[in-house]
């Protein structure tokens, strides 16, 4: 059965829908409209919520339009003992209420409207879902594509976005898939470019006008605007300065944007033989150029080698390789710049590239990993 929440000052009418409704659905009630918002933060899988418009304190409208945030897959339902025109207005509008029932209603009207909600919640999870799907089969594609025509980008774009999800962690950001995506299709800018591009630079596609070429190929996607706003903003320092030419600066710089040119910034570093704490104290010293938070988040997230005290590593051939190994040398590409770093933890995706890559004679025949047993 489904969880439904009913909200009403008045207790008796409260304790006559609970007994009502018990055998149809599992039933919550509160009388305070702010216990209510309290009883949400539990309820994570709440389906429905039932409001009377008028309770002291908060209002059913306003207590609605803070359901929103809390519990946004729940679908609205709104009692009301006035036949007001504009108050059904400002109850679809601002607390996206999808029916609006007028008091005195019998139970079986107020279950069938339950229902009614049960359904349309339904609906839009599986269209939802459906657009999910769609969307991550693109960014598929995309990142594919990328890693066809500018492989070693794409290894770059790879330790991005385990570092963004790493990050995500540290700051307590709730959009993982967006962070890493960011991250993943930022070199996508960069496919277009007219000289070969093993002879060049693989961090030039993230620097530059590439990011916002990128940006300008993301924002014809739908549901990518967000994204696609972090990639155009990776070029633009802290203070305002840099790329795109704009009044943006500071916290107004897409929070995406700025993590992301923490660990692109970090990754350059690394590249030259510096540790990560190293690199990030230094970064410190280089005002206006980034946010100070995201940095403080970034040392205490990257700033000590978690593998430091296993000094012991194994051979492995790429095909024993797991994920959640732990790289224990640079891995240079058959260009020879670096294509991975000592340190860098293996993901799926990666696991999956490096094998390829190996069954291509394009790898040595082994890596050496970290392992806190010692090798006998």
């Amino acid at each position: 059965m489904q969880r439904i929440l009913i909200v009403d000052d008045d207790c008796d009418l409260l304790r006559a829908l609970r007994d009502g409704l018990l055998g149809s659905f599992l039933v919550e009630t509160a009388s305070d409209p702010r216990e209510a918002l309290a009883r949400m933060r539990t309820l994570p899988e709440l389906a429905v919520v039932v409001a009377d418009m008028r309770m002291p304190g908060m209002s059913g409208l306003e207590l609605l339009r803070q359901a929103r945030s809390i519990v946004p897959n729940a679908s609205r339902v709104m009692l009301t003992s006035a036949d007001d025109a504009q108050t059904a207005i400002s109850a679809i509008n601002e607390g996206n209420v999808c029916r609006f029932l007028t008091k005195p209603c019998g139970l079986h009207v107020l279950e069938a409207a339950i229902r009614e909600a049960l359904d349309l919640r339904h609906t839009i999870h599986q269209l939802l879902e459906s657009q999910f799907r769609m969307l991550a089969g693109t960014v598929a594609v995309l990142s594919k594509v990328i890693q066809m025509v500018k492989p070693e980008s794409h290894a770059i774009a790879q330790r991005l976005s385990q570092r963004m999800r790493e990050l995500a962690l540290e700051m307590l950001h709730p959009d993982f898939w967006e962070l890493e995506v960011a991250a993943m299709l930022s070199p996508l800018g960069a496919i277009g470019a007219a000289r070969p591009y093993s002879q060049g630079d693989p961090t030039a596609a993230f620097s530059g006008d590439f990011p916002q070429a990128a940006a300008a190929l993301l924002r014809q996607i739908p549901r990518m605007e967000k994204i696609a706003c972090s990639v155009a903003y990776l070029g633009k320092n802290f203070d305002g300065s840099g790329q795109p030419q704009d009044t943006v600066a500071g916290t107004q710089i897409p929070l995406g944007a700025r993590m992301l040119r923490v660990v692109r910034d970090l990754e350059e570093r690394l590249g030259t033989g510096c540790t990560a704490g190293d690199a990030l104290r230094l970064m410190q010293l280089d005002e206006g150029l980034y946010d100070p938070s995201v940095l403080a988040a970034a040392l205490a997230c990257f700033g000590e080698d978690p593998h430091a005290h296993l000094p012991n590593t194994t051979s492995v051939s790429w095909l024993a390789l797991q994920e959640g190994d732990t790289l224990a040398d640079d891995i240079p590409s058959e260009t020879g710049s670096l294509l991975l770093t000592k340190g860098c933890r293996v993901t799926p995706n990666l696991r999956r590239m490096l094998q390829e890559m190996a069954s291509g004679g394009r790898m040595p025949e082994s890596v050496r990993i970290r392992t806190s047993t010692p090798v006998g």
